[in-house]
């Protein structure tokens, strides 16, 4: 997208056969002028009267002049040349055309045609220029009402910037819009210690296997697709489609006894009748359990907008638009610990006893509000600088689910329950909130027009959620947990939310198509 673009070509002549009229007329003229330095004298110092001098007039049609050499069919032609990309333009030999002559800017016109919405269009020649014996090709422009389209953009050609005159354009040279693909870094999300090992009743030796880190944090691939159209004339006003996404990432971690012969899953003990205090739940103790723990965690983001962009201030090739809008972000999380354990001895459970524990933690994210910021444009040759400082605001939902179960089998016989060792009674269960938030976002891009038509950027990008839930938010931060099937003491684990500020950052590259 772009405004008064020059062509990324080099190229100067418009009329081959008007430039060979030039030349001969120049030769014309240097030959007179030697006529003419022959017949003066020179000044010396005499005592006679003084004479003009004599001249003597060459006639203009005594000078061969070279007819000028008519251009080539596109099926008589030698070199490879493009058409323009529109149907009803047809290559022709310069000497060949009648042109229209635009007393404004001296251009020669091969044709004129509307467009289907009725937009006066009017198609300029091929032209082929030599220049130190390098070809170089010009596919000629076409001239859209007011404003001219060539293979490097929409240049607009004047027109004063107001408010009036806003439609959505069908018109092929309306339209813009670029592809990108993303790396993207997340900022990540530190759990608790979930799974360790060491001595099963020392926990203060035990060392961390699984959490007490900040998982999810990892590089991604993503995309983002961005559409616009001229609402004007003038190219002042456009509409914007944004949609990007990111990929999910995840986090796997899966240990069983014969892997690591002591796993266990650490909490803080609150039972009613029991001494508060550290323990932990064993999944595999050498001659009591045998048994496997899994920890898996993902995390989604994905979101869109649709902005009005309106000519702000433009000097120096480069153009400020002011931006409004819609914002809508998506970030979905959640995290599943799952084990199974098999007694191997009466003190621990009736040997053969299996005991499945499940808990899973489910966070969501939903954004919707307005957006206002500024995007800048500046472009120097054929490359392109580009800038977008916005932020949405608006109401973000919170959603935390915890879910948790136990299966104890024995001989036979089975007994389930809904709550595992972090999701309990007083936990479980969906909640739902919300609150004001914002997504603020900044952009920067550098843009090289390698082709025509199409221009491949490079930049940085950052976008984040304030007030975003995560998973993290959803677990007691002390791992407190009250086994008491209907506790009466402390009500643990808690229910409580916690909210952080959500980020996502990296580098993008992409095409973009800048007709």
């Amino acid at each position: 997208m772009k405004r008064n673009t020059k062509m990324c070509r080099n190229g100067w002549g418009k009329n081959a056969s008007r430039m060979n009229m030039l030349l001969a007329i120049a030769i014309a003229g240097v030959a007179t002028a030697s006529t003419v330095h022959a017949q003066v004298r020179t000044k010396r110092p005499d005592r006679g009267t003084y004479r003009s001098p004599e001249m003597e007039t060459l006639p203009l049609d005594t000078v061969e002049l070279e007819p000028p050499t008519p251009m080539q069919d596109t099926e008589n032609a030698s070199t490879n040349l493009r058409r323009v990309a529109h149907e009803n333009v047809q290559l022709r030999s310069l000497s060949s055309m009648t042109p229209l002559v635009d007393d404004a800017n001296d251009d020669a016109i091969a044709d004129s045609d509307q467009d289907r919405h009725g937009v006066p269009v009017s198609y300029e020649s091929y032209e082929v220029i030599q220049d130190d014996g390098q070809i170089i090709y010009d596919e000629g422009y076409a001239h859209y009402g007011g404003e001219y389209c060539d293979d490097a953009g929409c240049d607009s050609m004047g027109g004063a910037c107001g408010w009036a005159n806003s439609k959505i354009r069908l018109s092929r040279c309306d339209w813009f819009g670029s592809l990108e693909l993303l790396t993207m870094f997340r900022n990540g999300d530190r759990l608790p210690e979930l799974v360790t090992t060491g001595p099963a009743e020392a926990t203060a030796d035990a060392q961390v296997l699984a959490g007490g880190e900040t998982l999810l944090k990892d590089i991604t691939v993503g995309g983002r697709l961005t559409l616009g159209t001229w609402l004007d004339d003038s190219q002042c006003r456009s509409l914007v489609f944004r949609g990007w996404g990111a990929a999910e990432e995840s986090y796997h971690f899966s240990r069983d006894q014969t892997q690591t012969s002591i796993l266990g899953r650490p909490f803080f003990d609150v039972t009613d009748g029991e001494t508060p205090g550290d323990n932990v739940q064993i999944i595999a103790s050498p001659g009591r359990a045998n048994g496997s723990i899994n920890v898996d965690a993902t995390s989604n983001v994905f979101g869109g907008d649709v902005s009005v962009r309106q000519y702000l201030y433009g000097a120096y090739g480069g153009t400020v638009d002011v931006l409004y809008g819609y914002q809508y972000m998506r970030l979905n999380e959640d995290l599943r610990i799952g084990s199974s354990t098999v007694s191997l001895d009466d003190d621990f459970a009736p040997v053969g006893t299996i005991i499945a524990s499940r808990d899973a933690f489910e966070a969501e994210n939903d954004f919707h509000g307005g957006q206002l910021g500024i995007a800048t444009k500046y472009r120097e040759g054929c490359w392109s600088f580009s800038g977008l400082a916005k932020a949405g605001f608006g109401s973000l939902r919170r959603t935390a689910t915890r879910t948790g179960a136990t299966v104890t089998s024995n001989g036979g016989i089975s007994a389930t329950s809904d709550q595992g060792l972090l999701v309990r009674n007083t936990n479980s269960g969906k909640t739902t909130d919300h609150t004001f938030g914002w997504v603020p976002e900044l952009d920067f891009t550098i843009g090289y027009q390698r082709f025509p038509s199409y221009e491949l950027t490079v930049g940085y990008h950052i976008i984040a959620m304030t007030d975003a839930l995560q998973t993290s938010g959803t677990i007691d931060p002390n791992l407190a947990t009250n086994l008491a099937d209907n506790p009466t003491g402390t009500q643990s684990p808690s229910p409580d939310l916690r909210f952080d500020t959500f980020y996502v950052q990296g580098i993008h590259f992409g095409i973009q198509y800048v007709y």
